[in-house]
């Protein structure tokens, strides 16, 4: 019995290294990242979004009060092409619903490099979601010219954003800035990437001390 577990454990790793990477979120950023997270999953809508709706119609059940019309509206969004639908997938990074928000990273993240310009601008919107998807989508898309702005972003006051924006730079091969400890030019590369893994797992396992206090 515990032999077929343990094959069952092994088939699920396996099935989920093969799968496309999605948004860091950790325990400590889904009061702030997901206020509803914690709620009984929503009934069935009556309808869902489908191919045959207009961009337009698209775009408007992307503001839908049912969350799941929301979340299928944005995927097939991500079809359309640029012009028409990354504003609107750039306003869902704003949804209540992490779900909705990781949907939304993923389907901009899907455009590659001909929207790294608005994601790095992104990087510097007043809404703190969309730092924080825009951190996700830039490492996503392993764009080095937004190194300079995750660095401003990996000190956000808002956790979501600040560790999206660590985790990319790491992923870029760089490590954040550090306000007190200087670190040694010399240092090995390779042990400089593993100290900036430790911080972003050390920072994620953190409450959101900012937001409750606000």
């Amino acid at each position: 019995m515990e032999e077929e577990k343990n094959v069952e454990e092994v088939k699920t790793e396996e099935n989920n290294a093969g799968e496309k990477a999605a948004p860091v979120v950790t325990r400590s950023m889904m009061e702030e990242a997901c206020p509803t997270c914690g709620a009984d999953a929503p009934p069935m809508p009556a309808v869902l979004p489908d191919p045959s709706w207009s961009t337009e119609k698209l775009i408007e059940a992307t503001k839908d009060k049912h969350m799941l019309v929301r979340s299928n509206a944005i995927i097939l969004l991500s079809r359309h092409e640029p012009a028409e639908a990354l504003e609107a997938l750039i306003e869902a990074l704003k949804d209540e619903e992490y779900l909705v928000k990781s949907n939304a990273m993923v389907a901009i993240a899907a455009y590659g490099k001909k929207i790294s310009d608005r994601m790095i601008q992104a990087l510097g919107d007043a809404d703190k979601d969309v730092r924080a998807g825009a951190a996700w989508v830039v490492g996503e898309l392993k764009e080095n010219r937004a190194v300079d702005a995750l660095e401003k972003v990996a000190k956000d006051d808002y956790p979501l954003a600040r560790i999206q924006a660590k985790a990319s730079l790491v992923a870029l091969g760089k490590r954040p800035k550090k306000e007190i400890k200087a670190v040694a030019t010399e240092e090995p590369k390779e042990e400089a990437k593993e100290e900036a893994v430790a911080e972003v797992k050390a920072e994620s396992s953190e409450p959101a001390k900012e937001e409750k206090a606000e």
